[in-house]
């Protein structure tokens, strides 16, 4: 066989031929515009699907909770959505390149989807600095498009395999998200017309918690600074309470004991674990009665719908659904594109990762778009509001006038507040304390505005006069008493006692103050007793209707009142100085004083009458010892 070349051609030519067919640019034929688009949505929906699995995945690393997601309860539509349209951007781009310019090597159409895959993974590692995660994707990213770009045409045959399966594991989860809240919403729509009728003009009932506020920090109770001058001159149409006490130092519990009528122990509610099925909730038992039920939330880490303190209400907002919160939801819109592209206003809107917070003008606005939208209906409601800006950062909104507290002058100042629940407080200046704890002043001042306001528009629609108001807060909030700073830390009067006002319909009692202590937990049953539905009250606890039904306004027969806490927070905001570090701790306040069990046995005895800040512990003293022994039996009951 004759092996030598043909006369007058040379193998060289067939040898380069050979050779082009593996060269990228021959690659880039294969990558048509259309070629492009469907790359960058494969792309879009394996970043969307892969984040979303890292999500949960990597929620054992930094959230070791099993019952709360502590998340946007709508990432299973804003993580493959934000992602898929992020991605088919570049890929319209390179299209629209590749368009004009068809011979364009494919590797510049795959490097940037590359690159914002490989980010995207990066990102989800909430360890690695941002800095780095961009280094890393860059690199990672031109190299994998590299390699990928001699194989376009076998990503092109994976792509017409693979991308209608993953559209639709895609368009499942938007769906399920989505179409959880239209058939909820729908449902609640369709069942309102087939509740029983409410009885004849009954009463609507308003809610109004104010997150993390302290009943001493108030005008209302008599603070030096004013504070809260509209609920003080509210206080002269309503009943006050003195000594209203929440049953946990901290939200979840609280606001379950409110909604449930239920002691903290008697409840599934803690740390990692939402409210269950086991109780009915004040929503159930008023919806069942014709009543028409809306929640709005600011609170979503510990009051929204994933705690179960929904159940109930046929609405119940709490995350928001804005362009720049659904962005938020990703780690790219998160940590590269709001920072770069819609810098935080830090001093309005507090901590960056606060960044779905509303304030109480937004709750505001929520509520009364709704009782508008629902106003025609004969039907009474029920709303519940959640206000969470006396809540750190303790920084009001921009546009309100602060009358106490001085504006954050340098970056050391804004960093105190952003990081204020984990410093380590022993570190800190007395400036340092004192610029936060008038910061916490300026909140209330503010949360007493709005809530002034929210009265006033209920006035302004005739609907003030004829509903049940109730005001009060979850637990308190130390700054610097006791040595501690924050909450879900003590069982001390900073954390426990809370404001508690009622407005009755028609100004009934109006005036009226009640010294003796009352718990949280009895206010559904002083709903119901007041709308006059306590016949068949699932609700356990005594109306506080006890507290004005005599003619000098005391109750007849002073409850001892139960507070706990079983476990410090995961960010422990005094670095293990907490009492509640020692064990689960339980109190017990009747008349003028209060008991404290700590975790290691050791007692404690405060007369809060003669001192309200809780400076001398009486404990120790032989005249003690009846008062002991009656709040020790006390509490050995109430556990039962």
């Amino acid at each position: 066989m004759n092996t030598s070349a043909p006369s007058g051609r040379s193998i060289l030519p067939r040898v380069r031929a050979r050779s082009e067919v593996r060269e990228p640019n021959a690659a880039t034929a294969l990558l048509t515009p259309r070629g492009a688009v469907a790359v960058s949505t494969w792309f879009g929906l394996v970043a969307g699907l892969a984040e979303l699995g890292l999500a949960f995945g990597l929620k054992p690393l930094f959230d070791p909770s099993p019952g709360l997601f502590r998340m946007n309860r709508f990432i299973l539509w804003t993580m493959p959505t934000v992602n898929l349209v992020l991605f088919l951007i570049l890929g319209m781009v390179a299209a629209a390149i590749l368009c004009f310019k068809p011979q364009t090597r494919a590797r510049w159409a795959l490097v940037p989807l590359c690159m914002l895959a490989v980010l995207t993974l990066l990102l989800s590692f909430r360890k690695l600095h941002d800095v780095a995660c961009l280094v890393l994707a860059c690199g990672l990213g031109y190299r994998l498009a590299i390699r990928l770009e001699p194989r376009v045409g076998s990503l092109l045959r994976l792509v017409r395999r693979s991308l209608i399966p993953l559209a639709a594991v895609a368009t499942g989860m938007v769906g399920l998200s989505l179409g959880g809240e239209i058939f909820r919403e729908s449902s609640a729509a369709k069942r309102l017309p087939s509740l029983p009728a409410a009885a004849p003009k009954p009463p609507n009932v308003l809610l109004i918690v104010l997150d993390t506020v302290r009943a001493d920090r108030m005008s209302l109770y008599g603070y030096e600074r004013d504070t809260t001058p509209s609920l003080a001159r509210l206080a002269g149409r309503g009943v006050t309470f003195g000594q209203a006490r929440s049953t946990a130092p901290w939200t979840l519990p609280s606001h379950a004991s409110m909604m449930t009528g239920r002691w903290r122990h008697e409840l599934s509610a803690g740390m990692n674990r939402p409210l269950d099925n086991a109780d009915p909730t004040l929503a159930e038992y008023l919806a069942g009665h014709g009543y028409d039920t809306a929640g709005f939330v600011a609170n979503t880490t510990y009051a929204g719908a994933e705690t179960g303190l929904d159940r109930g209400f046929a609405r119940y907002e709490d995350h928001t659904v804005s362009f720049k919160d659904v962005l938020w939801t990703t780690v790219v819109g998160r940590r590269i594109l709001c920072p770069l592209f819609a810098p935080q206003d830090r001093r309005s809107d507090g901590h960056p990762c606060d960044h779905l917070r509303k304030n109480a003008g937004h709750i505001r606005r929520d509520l009364l778009a709704w009782v508008d939208r629902e106003g025609g209906d004969d039907r009474p409601f029920f709303a519940f509001l959640n206000l969470f800006d006396a809540h750190n950062p303790y920084l009001p909104p921009h546009e309100f006038n602060a009358p106490f507290g001085a504006e954050p002058e340098s970056e050391h100042d804004l960093k105190l507040f952003e990081r204020w629940f984990i410093l380590d407080k022993s570190t800190l200046t007395p400036r340092d304390v004192q610029l936060v704890s008038d910061a916490y002043d300026d909140c209330l001042a503010y949360l007493d505005s709005q809530v002034d306001g929210i009265l006033g528009d209920l006035a302004l629609r005739d609907k003030l006069d004829d509903t049940l108001v109730i005001v009060t807060a979850d637990h308190g909030e130390h700054f610097g008493e006791h040595g501690l700073y924050g909450h879900a830390s003590s069982l001390y009067d900073q954390e426990l006692r809370v404001p508690l006002l009622v407005l009755l319909p028609k100004s009934a009692h109006a005036g009226r103050t009640v010294a003796d202590p009352v718990s949280l937990r009895d206010l559904p049953a002083t709903v119901v007793d007041v709308l006059g539905l306590g016949a068949d009250s699932p609700f356990p606890g005594r109306s506080l209707a006890r507290c004005w039904s005599g003619a000098d306004g005391s109750p007849t027969a002073p409850d001892s009142v139960l507070s706990s806490v079983d476990a410090p927070v995961e960010t422990a905001p005094n670095q293990g100085r907490s009492p509640v570090f020692r064990g689960p701790m339980k109190a017990v306040a009747s008349g003028r004083r209060v008991y404290i069990r700590n975790g290691d046995g050791r007692e404690e005895l405060f007369d809060v009458a003669a001192d309200p800040d809780q400076t001398h512990d009486l404990a120790d003293l032989d005249e003690s010892k009846p008062h002991l022994d009656h709040l020790r039996a006390e509490l050995i009951r109430l556990l039962r």
